[in-house]
């Protein structure tokens, strides 16, 4: 696998000489730049933690677009009835609890807008197929890999029961604190919810820290902000390291869009806030989301074969871009595309990658991952690449209007050198 090729240019150093003219990061009071005086002390000098609807109350623009945004339904709380998840959530909803339970036996549950749902009971535990022997694990619709909604199994293996402790809940409440070993505490006495928090879901002081010293002096904006990606990284790695990519059956797992990010080449200096508003959804709001697009930097890339085309399947329809290819669908977050969707030789999970390289060579997701498949593979430039069954296969495959590719190396044959091919 050392002899990669990069599809975009991240083999240069940062940029190098492309021509990058990045937007600024806007802020709620339409500066012609944004003012950040606290960009190291995510505590704010020891502040108390004050509320989203204290943040609300003079943020209303800000609020309105975090409503809208993943983070803020990482963990809802049941009263006896389904979550609500705004109407811009087209593919989000929990209908119902698993089999065998009503709203009543659930005290909250964990997602249901963009992938998938899981439960809690009464006593803080999560509802497990290894413990109960049903499906628990409620799955969206996600038009890309065709997938529908319905139950599926979640921890099969194991038969304990499963808390959700601090290890679970601190990327998705605000203000987590985990559980004193001389003063044990619960959030809502529920045994099973080892540690405590604030709020739940990630609310504006997840990120920005506790608000109480920003609100007697607002135009101080001492507020936290961190510019940095690993501030981002806290929640978006999947373990201590992120030099380490986990994978699972062929998959990158989900949230690993740091160490993808560093293992990305030329590309692992930038920060989140580059490419994206943090505050607005990429899900249900991507033209919004996306501050800088590709071609802000890769002004003399084209996209050859693929400008201006549309890629049809049955009723999914996606207008072709960069990230079409760049960021294939190698990670699974809840489900992936069966062989009706990808054919043979294809393969897709429902969460786009960030490592935007590209291996061309006619090679299968194995040459992807390590020997025993349990992290993705990196060269000796610490850079990882994703397969041509991740990039290729998913449209060129015989079931969409795509032109249907065979081989691995027929792919190869057309990957190498895409972006210097002339279109007459």
């Amino acid at each position: 696998m050392g002899n990669w090729a990069v599809m975009i240019c991240c083999g240069l150093a940062l940029c190098g000489g492309m021509q990058c003219a990045f937007a600024p990061p806007a802020d709620d009071n339409n500066d012609q730049g944004a003012i950040y005086n606290n960009t190291t002390d995510p505590t704010n000098q020891r502040a108390a933690y004050i509320g989203s609807d204290a943040c609300r109350a003079c943020h209303p623009d800000i609020a309105a677009q975090h409503d809208v945004h993943g983070h803020a339904y990482q963990l809802n709380r049941i009263e006896d009835g389904p979550p609500t998840y705004p109407a811009e959530g087209t593919r989000a909803g929990v209908p119902n609890p698993p089999e065998g339970f009503d709203w009543t036996d659930i005290s909250y549950v964990v997602g249901g807008y963009t992938r998938r749902a899981l439960f809690i009971d009464r006593d803080g535990f999560l509802l497990t197929t290894g413990v109960l022997g049903i499906p628990t694990q409620w799955n969206l619709s996600f038009p890309a890999i065709g997938s529908m909604p319905g139950f599926v199994p979640y921890e099969t293996a194991d038969t304990s029961p499963k808390p959700y402790g601090f290890s679970c809940f601190v990327c998705h409440t605000t203000e987590p604190r985990p559980p004193d070993e001389d003063f044990p505490r619960f959030e809502e006495n529920r045994p099973g919810f080892l540690g405590t928090w604030a709020e739940a879901g990630v609310q504006c002081e997840a990120c920005h820290g506790p608000g109480s010293n920003h609100i007697p002096n607002p135009s101080a904006r001492d507020i936290f902000v961190g510019v940095d990606a690993s501030n981002c990284g806290v929640c978006h790695t999947r373990g201590n390291d992120a030099g380490v990519i986990p994978a699972r059956d062929g998959f990158i797992l989900n949230y690993e869009q740091w160490p993808e990010l560093l293992a990305s080449g030329g590309h692992t200096g930038f920060d989140c806030t580059i490419c994206h508003d943090p505050h607005v959804s990429a899900n249900y709001d991507r033209g919004n989301a996306i501050r800088n697009d590709c071609r802000v930097c890769h002004t003399n890339v084209n996209m050859a074969l693929h400008e201006g085309k549309t890629f049809i399947r049955g009723d999914y329809r996606e207008p072709l871009s960069c990230e079409s290819c760049h960021m294939p669908f190698a990670t699974r977050s809840a489900a992936n595309a069966g062989a009706d969707v990808v054919g043979q030789l294809g393969r897709m999970g429902d969460t786009r990658t960030h490592i935007f390289r590209i291996n061309p060579s006619p090679s299968n997701f194995q040459a992807m991952f390590r020997e025993d498949g349990s992290t993705v593979a990196k060269d000796q430039f610490q850079r990882a690449a994703v397969t041509l069954d991740f990039v290729c296969f998913r449209c060129h495959n015989g079931i969409g209007n795509a032109r249907e590719i065979s081989t691995l190396a027929g792919a190869s044959g057309v990957a190498t050198g895409m972006h210097s091919i002339v279109v007459p």
